[in-house]
């Protein structure tokens, strides 16, 4: 479905990805790798958030290298921020609500409430996005990238930044996604934190690729 094709990465002279390549064979697939790694760049070439120095990205057989991050969006490749980046003037259910329009602009109200009881967040529907938690927003941004459709989730380090209580919640969420069949790349820090959620592990150090598993 997804394949990453000889992917170079340079900012002036500095090398961040190198010649990197990897495909979307299972249902999850991890991508782990200290910081300065170059994993989150790498996520965000496929997000079409940054343009690969060189390389190709293909989804579906078709080369979408040049589509910009919301073409990616209306084909079904969502990017959840490390750091949610909600509008927050906004309420939850109207973050959720936006998220329901990119694909499908039917019944977006029930949707969108639908989506916050399964994420647990419908407690906070009537609430700015700017009073919640660090938990609450990385459930809010989850629930924003579920409303899209998705046909990949990127997740780059879902567990940054939260306490063991929250980061168990993520990790019950993720499972759920993953009994839901939602295909994911997911970038962390080390392979633990992932191993009951992935399908395959790919790591990366020093922009590239060091080892590549994938069970089955």
């Amino acid at each position: 479905m997804l394949v990453v094709k000889n992917v170079s990465k340079t900012y002036n002279s500095n090398v961040v990805l190198k010649d990197v390549s990897l495909e979307l064979k299972k249902r999850i697939l991890g991508i782990v790798g200290p910081n300065s790694s170059g994993k989150s760049t790498l996520l965000r070439i496929i997000a079409g958030l940054e343009k690969p120095s060189c390389g190709k990205i293909l989804f579906r057989d078709k080369d979408i290298t040049r589509l910009n991050a919301n073409k990616r969006v209306e084909l079904g490749i969502v990017y959840a921020f490390q750091i949610p980046r909600p509008f927050y003037r906004l309420t939850v259910l109207e973050n959720v609500m936006i998220g329901c329009l990119i694909r499908n602009g039917e019944n977006i109200r029930e949707r969108a409430i639908k989506i916050c009881k399964m994420m647990g967040i419908d407690h906070l529907i009537n609430a700015k996005a700017k009073v919640l938690s660090q938990g609450e927003l990385k459930l809010l941004e989850l629930a924003r990238v579920i409303a899209t459709e998705p046909e990949i989730i990127l997740l780059d380090e879902p567990f940054a930044a939260l306490d063991k209580k929250n980061a168990k919640v993520v990790k019950e969420k993720l499972l759920e996604f993953k009994r839901m069949n939602y295909r994911m790349l997911i970038t962390a820090h080390r392979f633990k934190i992932l191993r009951d959620i992935a399908d395959g592990f790919v790591e990366i150090k020093e922009g590239k690729i060091r080892r590549y598993h994938v069970e089955g």
